[in-house]
Parts: structure tokens; C-alpha cells; sequence
């Protein structure tokens, strides 16, 4: 019996152990591709929009004065340096319109952009050893026509996405790739001998030939160097790239091979032992309920935590002690109900006053100790009391839902949504390390152009779609102030806000601590 038990367990706990663990590290690996993908999606973006903002914002006139067209670009770089290798303006015909010269216009980037779309070039390595990546937008003139190519090139290294991708690798061997399926080309990769060398010829690596036709997922192949490994794929929109994290096999299922070491060294004592454990059976009978009785009994007085007690057989005692379990499980429902109940608005979902103070607080920390600033927001709806009459109290409430719902959907993960009262909502956006007030008004115009869409699902069908604004009053602080002292010059400026008209904003500054 006990050879037979040995073999049995071998077998059966090896492979319930390597699908396990494959299963594992396979959602593991696509949990990390996708949070690369949004870091590089996010880097891409950012830079992309600011170039689209600066396109739309460049005086027409600019484009036949190139002194005076270099100057506005410099100042642009220099307010907000997210091309440090600088801005040009390009004309149709590949002709530096701000005085820089004729430039080769055959990349994809320029494609894109004469046809009217932001567009990202082949990423290339410079001649200090950086990688680099130009990107072009349109600029339009009055009548919507594309006149000109707004270019900008992003410092890859420079800004550290390479760095981030050595941070974020699995394991020693473990590595995330870059993938550019439009040129053929590995971008980025942990591994510094890839990056900006030719992805490899189709066959080679079955997985990638399918990700570069489109699949996203996870699955187990073999590389070009011939190494098994368990990869994700995760696309990172703004580009067309998509994002590789991968393992080797050897190295993520390697507890399969020490389980089985550890198998065969122990059970041969394993059979001597079980000839001592028959005289005691009768103790071992009762060391279950012994344990759970004391785990229990220690749990009551506080020195374990609350948790489930290990149901060891399926007899009598294994089912007290799923009952036990049951029991203490409804309890910490409860528990947690009650915590959230005590943090959070019942109607919205939306961390409450207390929960707000609390965020404020540790955001405040922060910005005091990393010299960072913090942006309150405090909204005030405008027109709520009328919609409330008009659509009675529970289109009012799921105004109210709808409009925490969309400012959800401005904010970062890291910056919090409150609402504090009847109509009144609070926004706090931490860790400014620049610009903190350019960004506030930034977020407060956001605020009142997604309050401002009509709410339609309130509206009977012979209705018109019910309308209703917000006043704004923005406070920011540095970390030397309290919550309270953030939260009342917010709300003093939002009444400022308030006799500005419906869809106001006003900022002042924090109250100087005394």
C-alpha cells in the first residue's frame, strides 16, 4: 500500500501540479503584460495628445515666419518637456517650415499625418546609444485641411520606459518584449541585445506568428533560441504593438521537480513511520478536534486573527468544523458590510466625508515629503433641486449615480471621488509634481463638460432630455495644510464659482497653516 501511495501521489500530484502552475503562471504573465501594455499605451497617449493639443493651438500666420515659428516650439518644449529632443513643423512637401530644412517624409509617421490620422514612426536608435521614437500629427488650417506635419520625437530611455521594463520582468529569466508587428521590429525588451532587432521569420515561433496575425491571450511555446516558455500577449492600442511577458518553462514549473525530490526522499521513512502512527491512532483521531478547540479558543481571545479553521476529515468533527467556518464567515460579511457602510454612500458607492478626510490626510503626507501639490475639487451641482421637482426623487437618484459615475471616469486610480452631501461632490487629485494648477483647471473643465451631457435616461419619451450644470471651486495645497483647511477654501471658492453662473469654476489658494 505504501509503494502504491508513493506512486499514486508522484504521479497524480506532478501533473495536477504542472497544469496548476502553468495555469498559474500564465494568468500571472498576462496580468503583467497587460499592466506594461497600459504603461506604454498610457506613455504613448500622453505624448500623442499633447501633440494634437499643440497642432490645434499653432497660430496659422507661424507657418510662413519660421523665426517666429522655432520660438513658439521652443517655448512649447520647454513648458512641457515631453519631446526632448525637440519640436519641428514639416511641410507637405518635407520642407522644415519653422527654418530647420528639408527632411526625408518616406517614414510612417508622415503617411499617417498627411492623411489626416497621428501617426507613430519606426522606433530607432540614436547615435549615443538611446532609442527614440518620432511621432507626427496633422495641423490643419481653418477649412479643416491638412497644411502642415506637427513632429515630435520621444527619448525612450531618456524617460525611463526601458527602465520600467527591467523593473517589471519575472524571475531572473523572465522578460517583457515590445512588439511593433508593422515594422517587424522588437521596440523595447528586458533583454538590452533584442531591442530594435528584427522580430523573427515566420515559423520560427508559433506564438508569436500568431500574435503578430492578431491573437491576444496566453499559451506555452518555443522561442528562436529554443527555449520553452509560457508567454502573454497584451495590444497596446495607441500604437498597433502589443506587449510580450514570458517566462521560461524550466523556470516557473521548477516546485514540480522539488516535489517530486522531496517525494521519493521521504516517503521511505514515510513507511516506517506509519507502523509507529497505528499504535497512536487513537490520539491522532482526536488531534483535529484538539487543534480546532484551541485555534477557536485563541481565536476568542484574540491572539489569531479570524479564519477558517482546516477541515481535516469528513466525519463528525469535519463537519463541526465546517459549521464553525460557515459561522465565521457570515461574521465577517458582516464585518465588512459594516466597514463599508461606515466609508462609502450608500446611493453612489462613493467613499464618504470620513473616508475622504482619511485619503486627504495620507495624500497631504505625500505631498509634504516629496514636495508634490494637491488639487481639491468641491462640486456643486447646478439645477439638481430642478430635476428633482420635475422627475421626482428617484430620477434624481440616479442623476446622482450617473453623475458619480462620469466623474469616475476622469479621474486617475490614485485619486478619489467623494460625495459628501445632498448634491455635492468632492474630487481630490494628489501627487502634482508641476503644473498642479494648469492640471486642476484642466480637470475642472472636464467636470463641467461631462456633467453638462444631457442626462437621457431620465426623460420620458415625449421629454426633452434633462440638463443640469456644476460650480467648481478648486483649493491647492502643498502638505502644510489640514483636510479641513483644503476642503473650506474649496468650498469658498466654489460659492465664488457660484455667482459666475452655471458651469463656473474659481481657485484659490490653500489658508496658510497657522
Amino acid at each position: 500500500m505504501a509503494i502504491v501511495g508513493t506512486a499514486a501521489s508522484y504521479f497524480q500530484l506532478s501533473r495536477f501540479l504542472r497544469q496548476d502552475l502553468t495555469k498559474s503562471v500564465a494568468l500571472q504573465q498576462t496580468a503583467l503584460a497587460a499592466y506594461v501594455a497600459r504603461n506604454v499605451d498610457n506613455y504613448l497617449g500622453e505624448r500623442l495628445s499633447f501633440l494634437e493639443r499643440l497642432a490645434t493651438h499653432l497660430p496659422p500666420e507661424r507657418l510662413s515666419q519660421p523665426e517666429a515659428l522655432h520660438a513658439w516650439l521652443q517655448e512649447r518644449s520647454t513648458l512641457s518637456p515631453v519631446f526632448p529632443l525637440g519640436l519641428r513643423v514639416i511641410g507637405l512637401d518635407g520642407k522644415g517650415l519653422d527654418g530647420t530644412g528639408q527632411m526625408v517624409t518616406d517614414g510612417p509617421e508622415f503617411a499617417g499625418a498627411r492623411a489626416g490620422q497621428p501617426a507613430l514612426g519606426r522606433a530607432q536608435a540614436t547615435p549615443s546609444g538611446n532609442s527614440v521614437l518620432p511621432m507626427a500629427v496633422p495641423v490643419r488650417n481653418a477649412a479643416g485641411q491638412v497644411i502642415a506635419m506637427l513632429l515630435g520625437t520621444a527619448d525612450l530611455s531618456a524617460d525611463g520606459l526601458l527602465d520600467h521594463l527591467q523593473r517589471a520582468r519575472v524571475g531572473q529569466d523572465g522578460g517583457i518584449l515590445v512588439v511593433s508587428p508593422r515594422d517587424h521590429l522588437f521596440v523595447a525588451s528586458t533583454d538590452v541585445t533584442m531591442s530594435l532587432t528584427s522580430t523573427p521569420p515566420e515559423g520560427v515561433n508559433l506564438l508569436h506568428d500568431r500574435a503578430m496575425k492578431g491573437f491576444r491571450g496566453s499559451g506555452t511555446t518555443r522561442n528562436a533560441r529554443g527555449i520553452d516558455e509560457i508567454s502573454a500577449i497584451a495590444s497596446v492600442p495607441n500604437s498597433g504593438w502589443f506587449v510580450v511577458a514570458r517566462v521560461p518553462v524550466a523556470q516557473a514549473l521548477a516546485p514540480v521537480g522539488r516535489m517530486q525530490t522531496f517525494i521519493l526522499e521521504q516517503r521511505a521513512p514515510a513507511v516506517i513511520t506509519v507502523l509507529v502512527v497505528i499504535g497512536l491512532i487513537m490520539a491522532w483521531l482526536l488531534r483535529p478536534l484538539l487543534r480546532a478547540a484551541d485555534q477557536a479558543d485563541r481565536m476568542t481571545r484574540g491572539e489569531l486573527a479570524l479564519a477558517p479553521l482546516r477541515v481535516v476529515r469528513d466525519d463528525e468533527i469535519g463537519h463541526l468544523t465546517q459549521a464553525f467556518n460557515r459561522l465565521l464567515a457570515k461574521l465577517l460579511d458582516n464585518q465588512e458590510a459594516l466597514a463599508r457602510l461606515a466609508h462609502h454612500d450608500t446611493l453612489t458607492g462613493l467613499p464618504n466625508r470620513k473616508l475622504l478626510d482619511d485619503r486627504l490626510q495620507q495624500a497631504l503626507v505625500r505631498a509634504r515629503r516629496h514636495s508634490h501639490q494637491v488639487a481639491v475639487l468641491y462640486l456643486d451641482l447646478d439645477g439638481f433641486k430642478n430635476l428633482n421637482d420635475t422627475f421626482g426623487h428617484e430620477a434624481g437618484d440616479r442623476a446622482l449615480g450617473e453623475i458619480a459615475r462620469r466623474l469616475q471616469g476622469l479621474v486617475r486610480q490614485t485619486d478619489t471621488v467623494a460625495r459628501i452631501g445632498g448634491d455635492e461632490f468632492v474630487l481630490l487629485a494628489a501627487d502634482f509634481d508641476g503644473a498642479a494648477e494648469q492640471g486642476a483647471l484642466a480637470l475642472a473643465r472636464r467636470c463641467i463638460d461631462a456633467i453638462a451631457q444631457p442626462l437621457e435616461q431620465l426623460a420620458q419619451p415625449a421629454q426633452s432630455p434633462a440638463v443640469i450644470g456644476v460650480s467648481i471651486g478648486i483649493a491647492l495645497g502643498t502638505g502644510g495644510e489640514t483636510p479641513q483647511d483644503l476642503l473650506a477654501a474649496a468650498d469658498k471658492a466654489m460659492y465664488r464659482a457660484k455667482q459666475g453662473g452655471r458651469g463656473s469654476y474659481a481657485m484659490t489658494p490653500a489658508p496658510t497653516p497657522a
